[in-house]
């Protein structure tokens, strides 16, 4: 109940600052190839994820370094790049934060990058699930850091999170129906969202509180 508190309250205020956003550039220190940016979504999701993770961090990306600028690649509707001007603007009061891993080598980052790269294209998963054929924001990061050898956030069932609020059971109400497993089984709602609180996920919260990384860009207020 206290994380429900704390979601809200940070709700409200990244919320309520809304009608105060600047639209001034965010200018950002330089950045590296495989540095994890992150941001509180304006998607319609995003309420439910910030309630159920208690972190404004509702979507992320990997920092990619191209000859005409930095994209970040995400899952969004695909896994793609997006400009780093565009994928910030896109984002609540264009708040973003950048995590490094400083033991990172060249080497890793190659790996990371051409691993996400391997998966544009595939669409965006709405259920958090993995091995489904589709990817969520911090899956992306999560596979792909995997491929070179670093585990990274931490691998949470999602009874562990916040889940059981009317935030998330609304948005859980929109989207059941269209869930594999439960469609297969013949599932009504409660027996598919009992199933849900058993699969496993990673959380871009998890990940920025993963003691390998370190802050290095920040305008959030907090």
């Amino acid at each position: 109940m206290k994380k429900l508190f704390v979601a809200l309250g940070m709700a409200f205020i990244l919320t309520a600052g809304a009608f105060y956003a600047s639209s001034a550039e965010v200018e950002f220190p330089l950045l590296k190839d495989g540095d994890l940016i992150f941001q509180t979504s304006t998607s319609s999701q995003s309420n439910a994820i910030l309630v159920a993770t208690g972190s404004a961090f509702t979507h992320m990306g990997i920092i990619k370094r191209n000859p005409g600028g930095f994209v970040v690649v995400e899952a969004s509707s695909t896994v793609k790049e997006t400009p780093l001007r565009n994928w910030v603007n896109r984002g609540l009061l264009n708040r973003a934060a950048v995590y490094r891993d400083a033991n990172l080598t060249h080497g890793q980052a190659i790996v990371i990058l051409a691993t996400a790269e391997k998966l544009y294209g595939q669409p965006y998963d709405i259920f958090f699930s993995f091995g489904n054929g589709a990817i969520y924001c911090s899956e992306l990061p999560y596979l792909a850091y995997a491929e070179a050898g670093i585990s990274i956030g931490k691998v949470q069932k999602i009874s562990e999170l916040n889940f059981d609020n009317m935030v998330v059971k609304k948005m859980i109400e929109q989207r059941w129906q269209r869930h594999a497993a439960c469609k297969a089984k013949n599932y009504n709602f409660e027996q598919c969202f009992n199933h849900l609180l058993n699969q496993d996920l990673v959380t871009p919260a998890s990940i920025a509180g993963d003691k390998r990384f370190e802050l290095v860009f920040s305008n959030y207020p907090f």
